[in-house]
């Protein structure tokens, strides 16, 4: 449960603070290290609520984890029953009208008390401080996405069913990193997919606004000529009514003739499609090796965030290495291997290339890309002596004169 979570978390942090607190009053006695009179009543004032703190959470946690229905009926008297039962049946009312917390508490507040025993309750202030905390480590997102992670795993072991016992012995271990790479292909293509969404919806929201502006502009020249022409109507011979009607009417057709620009909105066609043999004669032939660099590098420019790069980088290195892991396996893994892309292909719309045609043409794409390469450049940050071989030299060193 979220809620036991959220409570270990605030345990440990206060466990951590009392720690912290006592160490350093002890460190001040000893001698070790002296604090200021007002640094001392700071650091026991911080004790004394760190605590309380702790003492708090760690009685709502036993309360969560150990709740007895007998006991508890025990213990309360009738009278205060009642008077919890009115506390408690209005609390969704009182959160709501917080004004103090915002939405996004409130919200988390409402969905923790949905989550309760029915025999647990917990106080306006307390709900308050684990939402707090479940926002902090993301936990609600972070049930959705284990909920998905739970179905992929699902699958594919139900695809693994097709493969012998034989076949697995010695890749088993991977089995708890395919859907794991499953599961965060599947939040980058949403990512994508969201950022076009919000693309799409700004370029409309940017058309409708124009569209607006003429559209105000058309009403009020039209006001505006409509109170000349009554004008000119009681004085049919003043000519600057006359020729400020003129100019309206002029401006009323360079307006009309004004056109607000199509949106043409963004569409997500998909990835772009792998080949098996980039695989296979990977470390052998540098179009395959090249080919998977453009590949990644293609997907990589969907990405339009930091994180979502890194995120993309991530998961092709970890593919790359399963997918040449079972390629290795050859024949073997043949069962295993299609488990993996159809998770991809499930879950991230992550397609192979089988169209043969489609295989032989994108060759020749590769061979005339390579051709205009060249291979004698390095990475801009091209340095032979990397950090970790400094740091390895450094471990070196040190067990050279240990020895």
């Amino acid at each position: 449960m979220e809620s036991i979570i959220a409570l270990e978390e605030l345990v440990k942090e206060n466990e951590a603070k009392v720690a912290l607190q006592k160490r350093q009053l002890e460190q001040h006695e000893s001698g070790e290290q002296k604090l200021s009179r007002m640094a001392q009543a700071s650091t026991e004032n911080t004790l004394e609520i760190a605590n309380d703190l702790l003492t708090k959470y760690k009685k709502m946690l036993e309360d969560l984890q150990m709740q007895d229905a007998e006991e508890l009926a025990e213990k309360e008297r009738l009278q205060a029953i009642v008077e919890r039962k009115k506390y408690f049946d209005a609390q969704d009312s009182r959160i709501k009208l917080n004004k103090e917390q915002d939405n996004d508490k409130k919200l988390e507040a409402m969905r923790i008390i949905g989550e309760l025993p029915t025999d647990v309750h917990f106080e306006d202030e307390e709900l308050f401080e684990i939402a707090i905390k479940s926002i902090e480590l993301s936990l609600p997102e972070l049930k959705e996405l284990s909920q998905i992670l739970d179905g992929i795993k699902q699958e594919f072991q139900g695809l693994l069913k097709q493969s012998e016992e034989r076949d697995l012995q010695e890749i088993g271990t991977i089995d708890f990193l395919i859907p794991i790479i499953a599961l965060h292909a599947h939040v980058l293509l949403s990512n994508i997919l969201e950022n076009i969404e919000d693309k799409n919806n700004k370029a409309l929201d940017e058309q409708k606004n124009l569209l607006k502006i003429k559209e105000d502009k058309q009403a009020s020249l039209l006001k505006t000529l409509g109170e000349q022409e009554n004008l000119l109507k009681e004085d049919a011979q003043n000519k600057d009514i006359a020729q400020t009607i003129s100019k309206l009417k002029e401006e009323l057709k360079k307006l009309e003739l004004e056109t607000i620009p199509e949106v043409k909105e963004e569409t997500f066609s998909g990835f772009p499609k792998f080949h098996d043999w980039w695989i296979r004669e990977l470390w052998l032939s540098h179009q395959a090796y090249f080919a998977l660099f453009k590949w990644k590098d293609i997907i990589s420019n969907l990405c339009i965030t930091t994180e979502q790069k890194k995120a993309w980088s991530i998961i092709f290195d970890r593919w790359v290495f399963i997918k040449k892991l079972l390629n290795d396996k050859g024949e073997l893994a043949f069962n295993y291997n299609f488990a993996f892309d159809s998770l991809l292909e499930n879950h991230a719309r992550m397609l192979e290339e089988t169209d043969s045609e489609n295989i032989l043409s994108m060759e020749e794409i590769v061979k005339k890309i390579t051709r205009n390469e060249d291979f004698t450049v390095t990475a801009p940050f091209h340095n032979t002596n990397t950090p970790y071989l400094k740091f390895k030299k450094g471990k070196q060193t040190l067990t050279t004169k240990e020895k």
